[in-house]
């Protein structure tokens, strides 16, 4: 990895040096580089406007969620992981019905200190009450360093996956890990109104209908088999 220091001292004199997550990791010995960068509001805005320097390094896109019943949910994930909140509930294994969406700025603002844009695993220093689940990409774990925000969207956090597990440890959050497949892996999904359509299997070539001689309709509600017997009959009685 490309030396960082000179970026680095810059943007603690651009005030980042009294960033509380920055403070918090170096209260903690974690070893870590926080860098300043051009204003990202999204992940894929990080990946096209910051590149970075390592092959096996990766920026983080996060989801901040928020269901009803089961609570709140920060999800962190590799950029090009594929999050479908409809089946993340039963990755989750969450019981019932679930209505994972995204949560107002409000609540991200009031639970983890931060705006929209800005979020990160990081921010979870400042959930006190424990109440939001961080779900984390294994993926992002098998990275030599991942990159996060700390609390701002002009800078990032470049720390080993190691590092971050330490940190989330040292403030009480154990996250959930989970396995997340890539954009384009998944399968393609089904056309509308073909979900619950039976499937019929095809006849097979050169079969034929099945017809019961003895039961072959000739008039209105009469068989062959009846009008033998009505023959029969008519003979008997002349």
């Amino acid at each position: 990895m490309e030396d960082m220091s000179d970026v680095t001292s810059a943007v603690e004199a651009a005030d980042l040096g009294s960033n509380p997550i920055v403070s918090k990791l170096d209260s903690l010995s974690i070893p870590h580089t926080t860098y300043a960068h051009t204003l990202c509001m999204t992940a894929d805005e990080l990946v096209a406007n910051v590149p970075l320097a390592g092959d096996n390094e990766g920026h983080t896109k996060n989801l901040f969620l928020r269901d009803k019943k089961h609570g709140l949910f920060l999800v962190t994930a590799a950029t090009d992981a594929a999050v479908n909140t409809k089946e993340l509930g039963k990755m989750l294994g969450l019981q019932g019905k679930t209505n994972l969406r995204m949560a107002d700025e409000a609540i991200l603002l009031e639970k983890l200190g931060c705006r929209k844009g800005c979020v990160g695993p990081l921010s979870m220093a400042n959930n006190a009450e424990k109440d939001v689940t961080l779900v984390v990409d294994e993926s992002l774990l098998k990275l030599s360093r991942v990159h996060s925000h700390p609390l701002r969207n002009d800078a990032s956090t470049s720390m080993a996956p190691a590092d971050l597990m330490k940190f989330l440890k040292e403030i009480g959050v154990e996250p959930t890990l989970l396995e997340f497949g890539k954009k384009g892996d998944e399968p393609p999904a089904p056309a509308k109104g073909d979900k619950d359509k039976p499937k019929i299997p095809p006849k097979p070539a050169g079969a034929k209908k099945s017809v019961n001689k003895d039961k072959k309709t000739t008039k209105k509600g009469e068989t062959q088999l009846a009008l033998k017997w009505k023959k029969s009959e008519n003979f008997a009685m002349w």
